[in-house]
């Protein structure tokens, strides 16, 4: 039996959404229990209990995550910040604060993971969850039709949330798409001009599966109020990096193995960190299981 009725649990839903989209957008801020549970309208004790029962993970130790894995990617991609300006734009009080932590769950200094490998790296990760049990390090490609450098004006989208593994499951995707849909078009809000995105919250090669976070999306041309699992957010605009790619089920992961992995570093460009996704154009002629898809890398002004 569920903890909660159906409707109810519609509302806790849309306001833990809220508190984590809160957090991610002021990781480089304090932020406190009594905020947060402002914003969640639950008092600050059951706040906290509630937050874990529906993550599965508790409020510190999901702030405390999306800081580290966000100065890990940062570390890695963006050469030009120091340590200290990484540790102060990710919400930590100062670099002392900053290297205990990275210790503590990596068992590396910021300059050693500014050194290694990108195989050794992702060997330290995945030990770090799995005990030291071997993990492959072979990297797949997949290549762009076209890669183009583009300006986006802010996107305003209406998105249902999913929480857990998700790679290589198609079955997944077709389900959230189409929930969002069936829920858009009961209130009218799709037409020939609305464009579908999906939004990937986290960094896959940082954080556990059982924790990532997408948004299946769709454009909307005014705010819609929240309505449990369905709210609303903008994607920003600027620049990105555009690779569109022709992908089966199967060969998502390599196509962002090449965006990430291989074409970004030898760029020249750095990232920045607005959300990465993938959009999906109107399709021409079907190509068996393969569709066209767009993935989206911020990037800053050079």
């Amino acid at each position: 039996m569920e903890p909660f009725g159906k409707e109810s649990r519609q509302i806790y839903i849309e306001r833990i959404n809220a508190v984590q989209d809160f957090i991610e957008n002021h990781l480089d801020e304090e932020i406190n229990t009594q905020k947060l549970a402002r914003i969640a309208s639950f008092s600050e004790y059951h706040f906290q209990r509630i937050f874990r029962q529906f993550t599965s993970e508790s409020l510190y130790s999901f702030i405390k995550r999306l800081r580290l894995e966000k100065a890990i990617f940062l570390l890695r991609s963006n050469r030009k910040l120091t340590v200290q300006e990484i540790a102060l734009s990710v919400g930590f009080s100062n670099q002392a604060s900053f290297a205990k932590a990275l210790k503590e769950r990596y068992r590396m200094s910021a300059s050693r993971i500014r050194k290694i490998s990108s195989p050794e790296m992702n060997q330290m990760i995945h030990n770090n969850r799995t005990n030291g049990k071997v993990f492959p390090n072979d990297i797949d490609y997949n290549e762009p039709i076209e890669l183009t450098i583009r300006s986006v004006e802010p996107i305003k989208v209406l998105y249902t949330r999913y929480t857990g593994a998700y790679k290589g499951n198609s079955d997944l995707f077709s389900k959230l798409f189409t929930k969002l849909y069936r829920f858009a078009d009961k209130n009218k809000m799709v037409d020939q001009e609305t464009k579908w995105f999906v939004v990937y919250h986290d960094y896959s090669d940082l954080t556990a599966e059982e924790k990532l976070r997408l948004s299946v999306c769709m454009t909307i041309k005014n705010d819609v109020a929240s309505q449990g699992e369905f709210g609303c957010m903008e994607l920003a605009g600027g620049k990105y990096a555009v690779g569109r790619f022709l992908l089966g089920p199967e060969e998502y992961q390599s196509a962002w193995n090449y965006m990430i992995s291989e074409w970004l570093p030898d760029s020249g460009y750095l990232p920045d960190d607005r959300f990465c996704f993938e959009y999906y154009p109107p399709q021409g002629k079907e190509d068996g299981a393969r569709r066209v898809v767009e993935i989206f890398i911020p990037i800053a002004p050079l």
